[in-house]
């Protein structure tokens, strides 16, 4: 039986915890990119067409994550506390909980993806080949849903739990199952029908499938710091709402995240094919550095949980303040590369120059405040770790409706900035998010969250 040592997150050597739970996170991150590329590489040589119907399903698929970000963040959280606090029985059933709440929840999108699928892809303006394509590829990723749940909110309890490195290699395995299945499916070999963009969906259902099953014997059979046991496999209406209270601001967020992206790059099309270019360019390539972030921030909610379940809160917040600091580090060295290479970089992906321009103002503008959006999100994070997720609500919500979207429209449009009056709206949001966030964090009210397990 594998037992994870979690002594040492609340006890021993704090920029040690960060980075043990850090890089399996960073790696897990890279995976999950990487099962992407591989889609959209065999889906291509499909044609034009197909690769639309794989991209707007996406779109599509994306409406409904908010939900499983939220599920995932309540479950962690409470899991990260009870281990803190060396309460076997609730951590356990707070991930018995979890389990069950992941079976309503891909009943329900279920149902809901596949009333709503089609209707979302005409609204995305999907005709003919694309919207045929795509619905078909959306109903067998809705059908399969519970796969993709359980894959998720099983590795989100793990992670809460200290144990990074299971859901890595899991995700590994997942990875390399796509690499398999993708070309088998979709083109038809060994026997197989060729099934095109829906095989490239049957594909990532099975490599997830296979990926949950593998999650659920390590939990089953308590192979990891969690136990879920058959005998106490029942509804618990309290600590189900206890990881839902926890979870709904989170959702909310990542809602309002997700349409005020819609919002913004509206605006931005108005300048045209070459602007859409290179802020779809420019957007790429700060996911990927906000994958470092998001690593840092999901080891600081779980060091902070499991600290403040130790009755430790002085350690909860050194830990989330370490992990800030050395991602806003990282940021800062990365911002200096984007800021310095900014036309070269931008030209790798394009090589029209008024792109470059444009993705270049971008990089520019953006890579001087890329250690604020290290605060705003670690330190985000930190807080949902303990249990607080309406303040990073509210925040996220402020900086994108109250000022990242009336910034843009209003340079864009009344100020001789023109489209890098976008980019600018962008980094005062980025900014702001980190300073509020800051100030709400030494406040220290997250410290006095309570949690009912």
């Amino acid at each position: 039986m594998r037992k994870i040592n979690t002594d040492r997150l609340i006890n021993g050597s704090i920029s040690k915890s960060i980075f043990i739970l850090t890089l399996p996170l960073l790696v897990r991150a890279g995976l999950q990119s990487t099962q992407t590329i591989i889609d959209i590489f065999w889906v291509g040589k499909l044609g034009p067409a197909s690769i639309a119907a794989v991209a707007m399903a996406a779109t599509v698929i994306m409406a409904f994550f908010p939900l499983l970000i939220g599920i995932g963040t309540g479950a962690a959280a409470l899991v990260s506390r009870a281990i803190g606090a060396k309460n076997q029985e609730a951590a356990d059933n707070t991930a018995t909980q979890s389990i069950i709440i992941a079976f309503l929840t891909a009943l329900f999108l279920c149902i809901v993806g596949l009333i709503f699928s089609k209707p979302l892809l005409v609204l995305l303006q999907a005709k003919g080949t694309v919207l045929t394509e795509g619905h078909l590829y959306l109903k067998i990723i809705f059908l399969g849903g519970i796969t993709t749940t359980l894959l998720f909110l099983g590795s989100a309890i793990l992670q809460g739990a200290g144990d990074t490195l299971v859901p890595m290699c899991i995700m590994g395995f997942c990875v390399l199952a796509n690499i398999v299945l993708d070309p088998i499916l979709i083109f038809g070999h060994f026997g197989v029908p060729k099934l095109g963009v829906s095989g490239a969906a049957l594909a990532t259902i099975i490599a997830d499938a296979l990926g949950a099953i593998i999650l659920l014997h390590i939990l089953f059979k308590g192979r990891s710091h969690i136990h879920i046991r058959f005998d106490k496999f029942k509804i618990n209406t309290a600590v189900m709402w206890q990881i839902m209270k926890i979870g709904i601001p989170s959702s909310v967020q990542m809602f309002f995240r997700n349409l005020m992206g819609m919002l913004l790059m509206g605006i931005v099309a108005s300048f045209g094919t070459y602007a859409v270019a290179a802020y779809g360019i420019g957007m790429r390539l700060r996911m990927i550095i906000l994958l470092p972030a998001f690593s840092f921030g999901t080891a600081a909610a779980t060091l902070v949980g499991q600290n403040l379940g130790a009755k430790k809160p002085q350690r909860a917040q050194k830990c989330a303040w370490q992990a800030a600091l050395i991602n806003a580090s990282i940021m800062a060295f990365v911002g200096l590369i984007f800021f310095i290479f900014s036309d070269n970089i931008i030209g790798i992906f394009n090589s029209n120059q008024e792109v470059i321009t444009a993705g270049g103002h971008y990089l520019r503008i953006t890579s001087l405040f890329f250690p604020a959006i290290a605060f705003g999100v670690v330190l985000g994070r930190s807080m949902s770790g303990a249990g607080d997720t309406i303040t990073p609500m509210v925040i996220t919500i402020l900086c994108l409706c109250g000022i990242q979207i009336p910034l843009a429209i209003g340079l864009s449009r009344f100020s001789s900035q023109g489209l890098s009056g976008i980019w600018w709206a962008i980094a005062a949001a980025s900014l702001i998010q980190g300073i509020l966030a800051i100030i709400w964090f030494k406040a220290g009210r997250w410290k006095k969250r309570k949690l009912n397990f």
